[in-house]
């Protein structure tokens, strides 16, 4: 699913490092699912996606029950959800503020590309195997009442970067992954962390940074355990 932040391009290195470890039995969990793109990549029995973005869960949740998302979508009828979210399903609400928006920023103007809406409709198409069977819910992480043991994989909004509209405290958020990490196998996707925090993968991408993408900047995505929590391991295991 097309999102902002999506990490859709960095499954294939970090899905085996979140698995390695993971206990079938287990809760596999996202208190920032998101669009869903790493969740409907990792193999594990139970999953549990939650978000306080309500449409992108709802857009999610219906794929996942064999709605199918349309191929197009006209830019006065983006307009009009966006102005009138209440006469739409959440479903093609969340279709068209996340997936039919500029850098799939919510509601951040009417994608003009060719073929964007058919693009968005064939991708959440593609992710409905991994979506099947998973727990949606909408709260603050805050609010999650997590199974000891389980593997719990962190997206939040990063610090000094395009928000998702409201505030979100990042001292409050590293706390809590602190806590959590001694009784959960607890990771988490961000560019910086608090000293005590391990980096155990990286990558260096460039990333657009106008309509026109004409201008671009480089970012290093990061992957952080707590050392000593249960998601701590010898290091070579993660060097996959």
């Amino acid at each position: 699913m097309r999102y902002m932040g999506s990490k859709a391009r960095y499954t294939k290195h970090i899905v085996p490092i979140l698995m390695n470890g993971h206990d079938q039995s287990n809760w596999y969990i996202e208190p920032f699912m998101g669009g869903g793109n790493m969740l409907s990549n990792v193999p594990a029995k139970h999953k549990w996606g939650n978000d306080t973005a309500e449409y992108a869960v709802a857009l999610l949740e219906a794929v996942a029950n064999g709605w199918e998302p349309p191929e197009k979508l006209t830019q006065d009828e983006y307009y009009d959800i966006k102005g009138s979210p209440d006469k739409y399903d959440a479903c093609i609400v969340g279709f068209a503020c996340f997936t039919c928006s500029f850098g799939s920023k919510p509601w951040g103007g009417y994608a003009h590309k060719e073929n964007y809406a058919a693009g968005s409709s064939k991708n959440l198409v593609k992710q409905r195997p991994g979506l099947i069977g998973t727990k949606f819910t909408r709260m603050s992480y805050l609010d999650l009442e997590i199974p000891d043991g389980s593997t719990v994989y962190c997206d939040p909004p990063y610090a000094s970067t395009t928000g998702y509209g409201g505030e979100f405290c990042h001292e409050k958020f590293w706390q809590w992954a602190f806590v959590l990490s001694s009784r959960c196998r607890v990771f988490v996707s961000e560019y910086t962390a608090p000293d005590e925090w391990r980096c155990i993968w990286e990558k260096t991408v460039s990333k657009y940074v106008t309509k026109k993408y004409d201008k671009y900047d480089k970012a290093t995505e990061k992957l952080f355990i707590y050392p000593g929590g249960l998601s701590d391991q010898p290091r070579s295991l993660f060097e996959i």
